[in-house]
């Protein structure tokens, strides 16, 4: 086999293995549920970062080296190029575990005690996906009308 025809077929192969995921910016909860039929082409979003917790701006970094600063709070959350979804409340980033129609499981990375690099996963619960973020499954279910069946 000549090595020319190799390296086409190296590269087709590659360019066959790329995937269309990419970050996307909810601005509401509802947003969830909306599948866009294409990706966004015109402003590709390569990378969504955290200033850190007490920032309250997220980095937007789009194709083509623009970046853009966006406020915290006026998005509900966004989903990264894993298609894993996370939500932006209280100027933290929260990623969304489970959720059904009774509650919504969050996970976040908090420090252990006094040791700053030593993180671990605390679970925060909410009974939707727009209500208020605890860290106790019964304090987030307070709410629950009487004879609700929670699931």
């Amino acid at each position: 086999m000549n090595w020319l025809r190799l390296i086409t077929l190296l590269l087709g192969l590659l360019y066959s293995q790329q995937t269309d995921a990419q970050y996307r910016i909810l601005y509401r909860s509802q947003d969830l549920s909306i599948r866009p039929d294409l990706p966004d082409t015109a402003d590709q979003i390569t990378a969504i970062e955290s200033r850190g917790a007490l920032s309250k701006y997220l980095i937007v970094r789009y194709a083509h080296a623009k970046r853009q600063l966006l406020l915290k709070t006026s998005i509900w959350g966004f989903i990264d190029s894993r298609q894993a979804v996370w939500r932006s409340y209280k100027k933290e980033l929260f990623l969304l575990l489970k959720y059904n129609s009774s509650w919504v499981e969050y996970a976040i990375e908090r420090p252990i005690g006094t040791r700053l690099s030593a993180m671990y996963p605390a679970i925060m619960y909410s009974r939707t996906l727009d209500s208020k973020i605890k860290s106790n499954w019964g304090d987030a279910m307070k709410d629950v009308p009487p004879g609700f069946v929670v699931h």
